[in-house]
């Protein structure tokens, strides 16, 4: 690893890619460091009992036709066509998400209202529905599925989150995916980037961050085959804000504890073909643990090439040992998300026929979405603007995540 580089970029995941990738074929000498053993962040594909399998849904919401050649660039004919938009479950399948329903009966039909976009910051879930779409249709069709998500009533959840969601994550007509798991893509960003002239280094952390007088001037690292540190003028975030944050020298900054959503994704594997047609499905449903089911052949064929179906539910809860998801053993949970495969949701015929392949705990998937912690959830973000040369490439859906590493590096 060189000492010197004209970028370092904090963070392997989509973000941190998109941007490394963007500053390589700018030209620039820029190093991703990322504390993991591989990149992608939460964007992995696993393979075990020869099966594959994504750690939760990733789907590439591709917005223009641009960014579908900048797919294309990577994979090739690795890219695949799913000809399924997300669905949700009200006693029954249904297309289209919760936040595609419309109160004409229609689903992705015009909304009663246009949404103020974006909504005053201080504003929250349930104003900003309600508004857009009148209070008894949010309370009927919208706010068990927001508040199992996010884990907070809907007159605690922000606002901006609803309209983010409804915008930018919809795939009404299908989308398209890595044949092999969100993982290929991962993979091949960072194999472009060290076409490019750049370098991904992991299994590297970042100990501190050199902000003397106010300005970057390097990072220091831990980690095999790294120096004691980079110099650099310019340093793109793509980790939490708060953990970098808590890196700057001097400092750190006194920071406000941020309370986490975490995520235990439950992988059934159950012999046969799939259950379903769908890929991705959500429940509001409080009698199935999971907020989000995906069914990964249906999503490619060669994730599940052996003669069983692989079924991942995403039980979001509170990391604590009260909550009746986080704190209960691995085999309850799955156990209860296999009973939950046949009741109530009538897809599985006997829950004894499903075999658990894994149960992924994430105990930090996300700060909790909570407006009475919104001004905390800023506080690192705030102290790294305050350094000159410190960009932020947040988290999000990956080509959303991918858009603001690039933003980062042009900015």
């Amino acid at each position: 690893m060189p000492n010197a580089a004209d970028i370092v970029v904090l963070g392997a995941g989509p973000a941190g890619l998109g941007a490394g990738l963007a500053a390589a074929r700018a030209g620039a000498r820029v190093a991703v460091v990322e504390a993991g053993p591989r990149v992608g962040g939460l964007c992995v594909t696993v393979e075990r009992d020869g099966l594959r399998y994504d750690l939760g849904g990733h789907i590439p919401f591709v917005r223009d036709a641009a960014r579908l050649e900048w797919l294309r660039g990577l994979l090739g004919g690795e890219l695949v066509w799913v000809p399924r938009p997300v669905s949700s479950w009200r006693g029954g399948l249904r297309a289209g998400r919760y936040l595609d329903q419309r109160p004409d009966g229609g689903a992705l039909g015009t909304p009663v209202r246009a949404p103020v976009d974006p909504p005053p910051p201080d504003s929250s879930a349930q104003q900003v529905l309600a508004g857009t779409f009148g209070a008894p249709f949010v309370e009927r069709e919208l706010r068990g599925y927001l508040e199992k998500i996010d884990g907070v009533p809907l007159a605690r959840i922000p606002g901006p989150r609803p309209l983010r969601l409804m915008r930018d994550q919809a795939a009404p007509e299908g989308f398209w995916f890595p044949r092999l798991g969100i993982g290929q893509l991962m993979d091949a960003m960072a194999a472009a980037i060290a076409e490019a002239g750049g370098a991904v280094h992991t299994g590297t952390r970042v100990t501190a961050i050199d902000a003397a007088g106010g300005r970057v001037r390097g990072v220091c690292l831990d980690g095999p085959g790294a120096p004691e540190r980079i110099d650099t003028a310019r340093l793109v975030v793509s980790a939490a804000p708060g953990r970098a944050a808590a890196l700057l020298r001097p400092g750190p900054p006194a920071l406000t504890p941020l309370r986490m959503r975490a995520v235990c994704i439950v992988l059934l594997a159950i012999p046969g073909g799939p259950l379903t047609d769908q890929a991705w499905v959500q429940v509001d449903d409080p009698a199935v643990p999971a907020a989000r089911i995906f069914e990964m052949g249906n999503w490619s064929p060669d994730m599940t090439p052996g003669g069983e179906t692989l079924i991942g539910m995403e039980c979001y809860c509170h990391p604590r040992d009260d909550d009746p998801v986080w704190g209960a053993a691995d085999e309850a949970l799955a156990a209860r998300c296999a009973a939950s495969l046949a009741d109530p949701l009538g897809w599985l015929d006997d829950p004894s026929r499903a075999r658990l392949v894994d149960v992924v705990r994430m105990p930090s998937g996300y700060p909790l979405p909570d407006l009475e912690q919104l001004a905390a959830a800023g506080e690192g973000a705030r102290a790294l603007m305050e350094v000159d040369g410190v960009a932020l490439a947040p988290g999000a859906a990956v080509i959303e995540a991918v858009a603001a590493g690039e933003a980062a590096v042009a900015g």
